[in-house]
């Protein structure tokens, strides 16, 4: 998360907002890995540290961050099918998780803004970034993740 408000903070310009979602495709990928439980209050308690950190008001991220890993894990079967369905499923989630995290802080009314401009001037080149993030990294969180074996355990174990 660090990295993320590094490289934010390093692409961002004037009139232009570009936010790295690097977390977010990792938690994608961390799925896999953990159990249901454990990537739940994972997400959580990163969400309440993304929010303590970039936003300043609690809620946002701890309540998103969990619902992407709910999502995820009910979709999993198919996300993790090929290379082209986990890349669809990061534009989904980066997409939804800025959506969703500006209608909140318009909603309890924490920032005042244009939705036009915020799609044209932040939104789309966040999406933009990280689908090329998620394109670069997707090979070697594969080997990282283990997808061959974790795909097999996957399909072994569909439980939660």
């Amino acid at each position: 998360m660090l990295l993320d408000g590094q490289m934010t903070q390093l692409l961002s310009h004037h009139a232009l907002m570009i936010t790295s979602c690097l977390f977010l495709i990792f938690l994608t990928y961390s799925i896999l890995q953990h159990s249901y439980r454990y990537m739940i209050i994972v997400a959580f308690v990163m969400g309440v540290i993304y929010d303590s950190y970039y936003i300043g008001v609690y809620g946002i991220a701890s309540l998103l961050f969990p619902l992407i890993v709910l999502f995820v894990y009910n979709i999993r079967k198919t996300v993790f099918e090929n290379r082209l369905t986990r890349i669809f499923t990061i534009i989904i989630i980066v997409s939804a998780f800025e959506f969703f995290s500006a209608v909140m802080m318009w909603a309890f009314q924490l920032s005042n803004f244009n939705f036009g401009e915020y799609i044209i001037y932040e939104m789309a080149p966040s999406l933009a970034l990280n689908i090329c993030y998620a394109l670069l990294l997707q090979f070697p969180l594969e080997r990282f993740y283990g997808m061959t074996k974790a795909y097999e355990t996957l399909q072994k174990n569909t439980k939660l």
